[in-house]
């Protein structure tokens, strides 16, 4: 991106991560309801909230279910037909539907409700201000998500294997931390009790 560009909101991407088969929660996780609406429904809603665009959802496992619970969403469902390979299939597959005008983009993961709009805008506003590679989270004191990554870093994104994301690139481009103390730690729904967590609150 030129010195001299303006970054707009619509260049940042979001690219929600959504397509595994919830093998500890026994069910579909981003369908279980918190606060009135599906998890994954929260998640599309931060996105679409923080001014990203397009947001992309990635699914594989319940894509139908998936994108039944979006249906009135401004939102594009992407198949990932290899999300058994893990979660870097889900990355690459986001990455190849990302267009030339996106110059970043921010990975929500569909489990993770809790994460506010506001956090993803200061991911945002710390990039349009240093231009970093890769800006995250530090959320009372451990790096969290969502991760927004610069579009130099979407070809590394596209050489990613296994059962991890951008993470396995971090060691390469080190991420710019931006503090977030006003909410979370934002808890992972990956079994029952996770869920349970997440509904009873703190």
């Amino acid at each position: 991106m030129p010195a001299d560009r303006e970054l707009a909101m619509d260049d940042v991407a979001g690219i929600i991560l959504a397509a595994g088969a919830s093998e500890r929660m026994g069910q579909p996780k981003l369908l279980l309801t918190w606060e009135g609406e599906p998890m994954v429904r929260h998640v599309a809603r931060t996105a679409l909230g923080a001014g990203l665009e397009p947001v992309l959802v990635v699914c594989g496992a319940y894509e139908d279910e998936i994108q039944t619970a979006l249906k009135d969403l401004t939102v594009e469902i992407i198949p990932n037909p290899d999300w058994e390979a893990g979660q870097s299939t889900s990355v690459r597959a986001g990455v190849r539907r990302l267009g030339q005008d996106s110059q970043a983009a921010v990975f929500l993961l569909g489990d993770q409700p809790q994460v506010p709009s506001e956090l993803v805008i200061a991911l945002v506003e710390a990039y349009a201000r240093t231009r970093a590679m890769v800006v995250a989270p530090l959320i009372h004191g451990q790096r969290g998500n969502p991760v927004l990554f610069d579009r130099a870093a979407f070809s590394d994104l596209l050489e990613l294997s296994g059962d991890s994301g951008g993470r396995q690139i971090f060691d390469r481009y080190p991420p710019l931390l931006v503090e977030w103390t006003e909410s979370g730690p934002f808890l992972d729904v990956d079994t029952p009790a996770d869920y349970r967590r997440l509904v009873d609150g703190p």
